[in-house]
């Protein structure tokens, strides 16, 4: 069984969700999850490639998943496909991220979020927000 709640910073709100943020820059990634940390009641977690990305989910389902699109191992698009043949994944939502030209219409069928490189936190946080309020996630 896997455990989607988290204790939230604030009293009175929805548990805190799980955000894995796929980006092989340390640190960047190292970055996303400290202004997530931060500016929201989430939990991040960061892994460097696909393949760390994979073997973590074995013990996590995240309820949103931070992908950079160049990764060394495989296209940020490759991992969303497999990440979604995971059962206890199918609820789990996406955001691309890429400062390259990645294949926007294969991303738009798939029901992916995307943002370009560079981009203000700001517009990140209102992502993740949007995202997991509209979420289909009931676990």
């Amino acid at each position: 069984m896997f455990d989607h709640k988290f204790a939230s910073k604030a009293t009175g709100q929805a548990p805190a969700k799980l955000i894995l943020i796929v980006e092989d820059d340390e640190e960047i990634g190292y970055l996303l999850m400290q202004v997530i940390h931060q500016e929201t009641a989430h939990k991040a977690i960061h892994h460097i490639n696909a393949r760390n990305a994979l073997n973590a989910i074995t013990r996590l389902a995240p309820h949103l998943f931070i992908i950079d699109y160049s990764l060394p191992d495989i296209n940020g698009l490759e991992l969303h496909d497999w990440l979604q043949s995971f059962d206890h994944l199918k609820y789990s939502k996406t955001i691309l991220m890429s400062a390259r030209n990645p294949p926007l219409e294969e991303i738009s069928r798939r029901g992916i979020l995307f943002i370009r490189k560079p981009f203000a936190v700001t517009k990140l946080l209102e992502t993740i927000q949007n995202v997991l309020d509209r979420s289909d996630y009931t676990a």
